[in-house]
C-alpha cells in the first residue's frame, strides 16, 4: 500500500465473478460519547464499494480494509460538494448582478443543480474507472 492512501475497515457483503461488494459502516463522532444510547441523534451510514477482484479467496463477513489513493478522495470532495457550491454562488451571482430578484435568483441557482448531476449521472462509468479502491494484504 503506497503512503499516500486513505482506508476505511469494511465487510465482505458479497462476492461476485467480476465484483467483490464491501460494507462499509461509517460512524460519526457520536460513536465515542459515553451519553450515545440516550441521545436521539441517529448518524450512522453504510456504504457500500464495489471492487474488482484481485485474484486472492475472500469470503463473505470477512473483515478487510479497503483503500485508495488520498488524490481520489480530494477529486470526490470536489466533485460532490465544492463544484456544486461554485456553480450554485456563480449562478446566483451572475442573476442578482443581471438584475434578478434574490429570490427569483435563488430558485434558478438550485435549479441549475439539476443538470450538473445529470452530468455526473451519465459520467458515472467513467467516475467508476477514475475512484478505483483495492483490499489491503
Amino acid at each position: 500500500m503506497a503512503e499516500a492512501t486513505f482506508s476505511q475497515n469494511g465487510t465482505i457483503e458479497h462476492i461476485g465473478d467480476d465484483a467483490i461488494t464491501v460494507r462499509i459502516d461509517c460512524n460519526s463522532a457520536c460513536s465515542a460519547c459515553h451519553s450515545k444510547d440516550l441521545c436521539l441523534s441517529v448518524d450512522k451510514a453504510v456504504k457500500h464499494i464495489t471492487i474488482e477482484p484481485d485474484g486472492r479467496v475472500y469470503a463473505v463477513g470477512q473483515q478487510v480494509t479497503v483503500y485508495s489513493q488520498r488524490q481520489l478522495a480530494f477529486k470526490a470532495l470536489f466533485w460532490g460538494y465544492l463544484a456544486p457550491l461554485i456553480l450554485v454562488v456563480a449562478v446566483l451571482a451572475g442573476l442578482v448582478l443581471a438584475g434578478f430578484s434574490e429570490a427569483t435568483a435563488g430558485g434558478i441557482a438550485i435549479l441549475a443543480l439539476a443538470p450538473y448531476y445529470l452530468v455526473l449521472f451519465l459520467l458515472r462509468n467513467r467516475m467508476k474507472k477514475t475512484f478505483v479502491f483495492k483490499i489491503q494484504n
